[in-house]
């Protein structure tokens, strides 16, 4: 008996034996898992926190480089040695510091210019890490781009009134009053508040206003006022006052730039020594070269003369030339332009010497039109003076380009009934923008000219304008992302 009592409690002993050695082991399990399940959240946390400050830095980057922009619009190598495709860089690598001042991390910079032959937009990647973690690194990828002077379907720097029966779908903008009288899909601004309207006698009236009845009340004392009526059957987006002046003067420093580049990898027309150049577009990417060597007579009356910009003789100066490389034609004489474009872009501009003056004309009688609309054709046209449709223009008259007028006005000139039939016209379709000195105009109150205004804007051209277009502003982000 004393024997089995001994042997049980020996038994005793080893099962207590066994559940110690099992919760040990549980407990060993337990505490390993959750030092190991910490010791991963600290290297997660820290992961975190390591990308968290790397894109940060590489955000710094981006911003950087926008500023480098914003002081010289044209440094795509942060004034150091050029890298070309494909990698376009990197530059650096930069330092980067915290609000401290103390250099905390680094970025490296990838910078990818405009193509040459059109668009502002430039191409920004930067990737930043931390010094204290240099393998967690992050990628920003941003476009940036400086909005052009196509980016108002018709700008003016004087008064401009649009008949009834006008229809444009992009924004427009004058630095002094607008009567407005068609039908507007966006918005419709001015940088004064009220103007007084020089087609009419009476008070002062909005600065962008119109005679569709009701016609609007006269405006309160403030500046923007606050009574302008909702017309949403007139300004479909809207009105707006006291915007920022567009500066025609600003255009002058761009000439002396774009001229020096035609003069490197465009073409430069000399004076013609008569009576211009007429040039048209073919689809091939050529250019046919004409001399105008006599016009049309202008149509005269004993009160009245008025040319009619129309083209009686020429000979050829060259046929097939090939597209300038940054596709810049600078023309120093009047110039006739035409014909149809494939795939290709190009500025053309007409300023006889002194380049300051005002005196040289671009005059469009024939459609001059794309065949693609998506942004790959683009046509800039940018006058001395006037941009001019003569007389003899065709009945349903088709203008796919942005236009300048710099000194004078983009219109067609007050034809009578004696000049001849084409004294009225049926429709004019400019697909593209307009920026005009002066008052700008295809029709008029007696009934002349062209009965249908359409103004069709192509926003293409906001960031992707023809080459060498002039911009305004500064450099905006159009898009971010992380890779």
């Amino acid at each position: 008996m004393l024997k089995s009592t001994n042997n049980l409690t020996t038994n005793q002993k080893g099962a207590m034996l066994v559940l110690a050695l099992t919760a040990t082991g549980l407990f060993l399990a337990i505490t390993l898992g959750a030092v190991g399940l910490a010791t991963m959240q600290r290297k997660l946390n820290i992961s975190k926190v390591a990308r968290a400050q790397a894109i940060h830095v590489a955000e710094a980057g981006v911003n950087y480089y926008r500023w480098v922009l914003y002081h010289d619009n044209e440094d795509y190598c942060n004034k150091e040695t050029c890298i070309g495709a494909p990698d376009y860089g990197p530059y650096g690598p930069y330092e980067y510091t915290d609000a401290n001042g103390e250099v905390t991390g680094r970025y490296e910079l990838y910078i990818t210019p405009p193509a040459i032959n059109g668009s502002t937009i430039v191409n920004i990647k930067s990737v930043g890490w931390t010094d204290k973690y240099p393998n967690v690194k992050r990628e920003i990828e941003v476009r940036c781009g400086i909005p052009s002077w196509s980016t108002y379907s018709t700008l003016s720097d004087a008064d401009v009134r649009f008949g009834e029966g006008t229809e444009v779908w992009g924004q427009i903008h004058s630095n002094t009053g607008i009567r407005f009288d068609g039908v507007a899909h966006n918005v419709v601004s001015s940088s004064i508040c009220v103007y007084d309207d020089p087609d009419h006698t009476g008070s002062d009236e909005f600065a962008v206003h119109t005679h569709v009845s009701p016609t609007d009340p006269s405006p309160d004392a403030n500046c923007p006022p606050q009574n302008v009526p909702d017309r949403a059957d007139v300004f479909m987006v809207g009105r707006s006052f006291a915007e920022p002046v567009v500066s025609f003067n600003m255009l002058d420093n761009y000439l002396n730039d774009v001229l020096d580049k035609a003069t490197t990898s465009g073409m430069v027309l000399p004076s013609s020594g008569a009576e211009g150049y007429h040039i048209t577009l073919n689809t091939d990417d050529t250019i046919d070269i004409r001399t105008v060597t006599a016009v049309t007579s202008p149509c005269t009356s004993w009160w009245y003369s008025e040319e009619t910009e129309g083209i009686a003789s020429e000979t050829v100066y060259d046929i097939g030339s090939s597209t300038p490389a940054n596709g810049v034609v600078f023309v120093k004489d009047k110039v006739w332009v035409d014909g149809q474009i494939d795939g290709n872009r190009l500025t053309i501009l007409a300023f006889a010497e002194p380049i300051t003056g005002d005196t040289t004309d671009i005059i469009i009688n024939n459609d001059l039109t794309y065949t693609n609309y998506d942004g790959t054709d683009a046509i800039g046209l940018i006058a001395q003076r006037d941009i001019t449709v003569g007389f003899y223009s065709e009945d349903d008259l088709q203008i796919d380009a942005a236009l300048i007028a710099k000194e004078g006005r983009i219109s067609r000139n007050h034809y009578y009934d004696f000049c001849g039939t084409s004294y009225i016209r049926n429709t004019i379709t400019i697909n593209g923008s307009l920026a005009t000195h002066n008052r700008y105009g295809f029709a008029y109150v007696d009934g002349t000219g062209y009965q249908y205004r359409n103004l069709n804007y192509d926003n293409n051209l906001t960031f992707i304008p023809p080459p060498h277009f002039p911009t305004t502003g500064e450099y905006t982000f159009i898009s971010w992302k992380e890779k």
